[in-house]
């Protein structure tokens, strides 16, 4: 009988722990309030975690250089979009929080 309870608690814990990473996602409106322009990338992603870049360049032109990101975090109906310039916030846009 031991053997018995000891494979439905673990299957009860693998259970949970599958559901658990859709719980406290961090695409939220208190986390996107705390983006602010001028934080770095890792700065957002310690509020946020890893993003998905959707889009990026960077390059120079003559002694200027520069690059340009935009990250997004997505759960659902609900995302966060980050514009970077030169690894610094310059935009944000939030749809479905």
């Amino acid at each position: 009988m031991t053997g018995r309870r000891a494979l439905v608690g673990l299957l009860v814990l693998g259970l949970t722990l599958s559901v658990l990473p859709g719980c406290g996602s961090k695409v939220s409106k208190s986390n996107y309030d705390k983006v602010k322009t001028g934080m770095t990338q890792a700065e957002v992603e310690g509020v946020l975690g890893k993003g998905t870049e959707k889009a990026g360049v960077g390059g120079a032109l003559g002694g200027i250089a520069g690059s340009a990101k935009v990250l997004s975090w997505t759960d659902g109906d609900k995302s966060i979009t980050v514009t970077f310039l030169n690894d610094k916030v310059t935009a944000k846009v939030q749809q479905g929080l």
